[in-house]
């Protein structure tokens, strides 16, 4: 069986989860955390060689970082649940670029801000003013690659729909509150979120993340202090 080690709380975890659920694989999670090293699970490194999560173990081994990990699961099984990736090379191509705007210029761009969120850490207006500017340029990327009909590569829902689904919130969460406004709140994005909001294995997804918030915090102030 396949295992999906990572922890509820995280939005890259829960795009591999969405994806292993909506192709209807049977699969274990093992919980866990971020920060594998000297002081936490050494061991974690031979599994993700950067200590990330999620991981996905697998009969012949270990694969890190979530698009790769979906890309597996599509290739896996072409056949079952849902189509994950389009198969014609352009829609496969336009698919990637809104994944791309999606992961470096809204969810990794806004992660920057993480710290401040989470432990009250400082964040200098230096850095406030580039992540505003990058999220902003790449709201209106996604604006413009998004097909918003009603998913962002059309009728269906693909692996960039799951993967803005999990990154949205945290984009939107971290920008409402160190930076004060959320460029993300627009039409048609709005319509596209309660869409997917509506998609049972998000709503799963969602009840199984509540309780592993403050859990992970308190590992975070174990491990850094």
């Amino acid at each position: 069986m396949l295992r999906l080690h990572g922890f509820a709380a995280s939005n890259y975890h829960n795009v591999v989860k969405l994806a292993l659920l909506e192709k209807g694989l049977e699969f274990e999670e093992v919980v866990t955390y971020v920060g594998a090293g000297a002081k936490y699970r050494p061991d974690y490194l031979e599994m993700s060689p950067l200590g990330k999560v999620p991981c996905l173990e697998t009969e012949h081994g270990f694969i890190s970082e979530s698009r790769c990990i979906v890309q597996y699961l599509e290739a896996l099984a072409p056949g079952q649940g849902l189509e994950l990736l389009p198969r014609d090379p352009f829609e496969r191509a336009k698919h990637d670029e809104l994944y791309q705007v999606l992961e470096l210029y809204l969810e990794l761009t806004a992660r920057r801000l993480l710290p401040a969120l989470l432990v009250g850490a400082k964040a200098h207006d230096s850095l406030k003013r580039e992540v505003q500017t990058v999220v902003t340029k790449g709201t209106a990327a996604l604006l413009r690659l998004g097909r918003f009909a009603p998913f962002l590569t059309g009728a269906a829902p693909r692996a960039v729909d799951f993967a803005a689904a999990m990154h949205l919130p945290v984009v939107s969460v971290v920008m409402r509150q160190i930076i004060g406004t959320d460029p993300l709140e627009v039409e048609p994005i709005d319509a596209f979120r309660r869409a997917m909001e509506q998609r049972p294995h998000v709503q799963r997804v969602r009840r199984d993340a509540e309780p592993s918030g403050p859990l992970f915090r308190a590992h975070l102030r174990e491990l850094y202090g």
